[in-house]
């Protein structure tokens, strides 16, 4: 998988969060800028993309 931001290496990581509701978090971290993707948030980007493309029928997908 790349990263959007850079076109770096995203690996899979785990977020730890003792204190909170979620024991751990699976997640993707590019090793070279550090950008981190959750399932949350590609959700979120592919509601997105599709909202863009309902409401524009000449849609191209944007690079990045």
């Amino acid at each position: 998988m790349k990263c959007r931001r850079c076109q770096g290496l995203m690996v899979k990581d785990k977020v730890y969060d003792p204190d909170g509701q979620f024991l751990h978090l699976d997640i993707w971290r590019c090793i070279n800028c550090g950008e981190t993707v959750d399932p949350t948030i590609l959700q979120a980007r592919k509601e997105k993309q599709a909202k863009e493309e309902q409401q524009d029928p000449l849609y191209t997908k944007k690079a990045g």
